[in-house]
This record gives structure tokens, C-alpha cells and sequence, in this order.
């Protein structure tokens, strides 16, 4: 369970999130998965579906390509000309949904069309929020 705290900016919201795309470049989605789940993963969510969505992928802007691995964000090159690293902040509400990120992920040392979606959700301790990984979609 990974908490942010409530105050964060949003440059160092996106630092976190870069520090999680580091960990799934290194392979180790099952430190991922423990840290941040998967709400959308099919069936029993678990480290294995991640892995399964990132090889699953396809995009026109890998033409031919069938496996993809996430790799570092800093020397992402081409690909997708304009990768999303966006930051949407709520209103409280009834679902306690604080926040969404919107992240696109480098696959094979470029930018992917392909998102990572975190959600932050309000917990019972004021100075915190949950980070939790939704889905990873086109």
C-alpha cells in the first residue's frame, strides 16, 4: 500500500509515478503489484495480469512488433508525439476519489500509446491518500 501525502504537487506526484514506471522497467511487477494492485486486472488481479497486458499490447506505432517490455522513461525516444503525464484532482465525493493520473508508458525505448491509470482515494487519515494502479488501456 503506498500512501501520498495529501499536499503533494503535482510535479512531485509525477516524480512518484516515474519511480513506479522505474520498477515496472526493471521487471519487478510483483513489488509493483504488492505496492499499487491492479483494479482492473481480469478475474483475480495479481502481478501476472500486468505482465499479460503489456504483451498483449499493439499499436500502429510499433508496426510488426509482439513484445513489449516498459523501459526508462528518461531515454524514451519517438513513438507517441505527445505522451500523456497528466494529473486530474477531484472534488470530495461518495466513492472517495481524490485524484486520477494518466500516464503513457515507454515500451521498447520509446513512447506507447499505452496508459497507465493510477487513482488516489481518500483515507481515513487526513494528511494521506492511497495510490492504487486502475488499468492499463489504449
Amino acid at each position: 500500500m503506498i500512501l501520498i501525502k495529501r499536499d503533494i504537487s503535482n510535479a512531485d506526484l509525477i516524480q512518484a509515478i516515474r519511480g513506479w514506471i522505474e520498477v515496472l522497467a526493471q521487471k519487478r511487477y510483483e513489488d509493483f503489484f504488492d505496492a499499487l494492485g491492479y483494479s482492473m486486472g481480469v478475474g483475480t488481479a495479481s502481478a501476472e495480469w500486468i505482465e499479460s497486458d503489456l504483451r498483449r499490447y499493439r499499436s500502429e506505432l510499433y508496426p510488426g512488433v509482439t513484445e513489449f517490455e516498459v523501459t526508462d522513461w528518461k531515454t524514451a525516444r519517438g513513438g507517441n508525439p505527445n505522451p500523456k503525464q497528466e494529473i486530474i484532482w477531484y472534488k470530495p465525493n461518495e466513492s472517495r476519489l481524490a485524484g486520477a493520473i494518466a500516464f503513457d508508458l515507454p515500451l521498447n525505448g520509446k513512447w506507447s500509446d499505452l496508459r497507465a491509470d493510477f487513482v488516489l482515494f481518500e483515507t481515513d487519515d487526513s494528511e494521506s491518500l492511497l495510490l492504487r494502479l486502475e488499468e492499463l488501456c489504449k
